[in-house]
């Protein structure tokens, strides 16, 4: 099962010196596993595009939805057997230390 990882910095806390290589040993450990899918940076929330459909015309705006609060800085997208599974690789994401981390699984 695919689950996406969503990274936050919502803990007013900054990563380390040692952050780059801490996220490259987690790409490399989670290859290594056949978990890994894909990872990246997202840009900030001001820089997102929203899209909605209203009576079939497509709204196009800047920024994220209202009340959505801080926006996701990361992502991973990893292939898990299960929600542990999932939950154990998470959990060694480097922005867990200084933010959080959302599993989102599939349905």
């Amino acid at each position: 099962m695919k689950f996406l990882c969503l990274a936050y910095l919502d803990r007013g806390l900054f990563p380390g010196p040692g952050v780059v290589a801490d996220y490259a040993a987690l790409g490399e450990a989670m290859r290594e596993a056949g978990v890994f899918v894909d990872s990246g940076q997202l840009s900030p929330g001001d820089a997102a595009k929203l899209i909605r459909v209203t009576d079939g015309r497509p709204e196009v705006s800047d920024g994220l939805p209202a009340g959505t609060g801080q926006a996701p800085t990361a992502y991973f997208v990893i292939d898990c057997a299960d929600l542990d599974d999932a939950l154990g690789w998470a959990r060694r994401i480097p922005a867990a230390a200084y933010g959080s981390i959302v599993v989102r699984p599939p349905r």
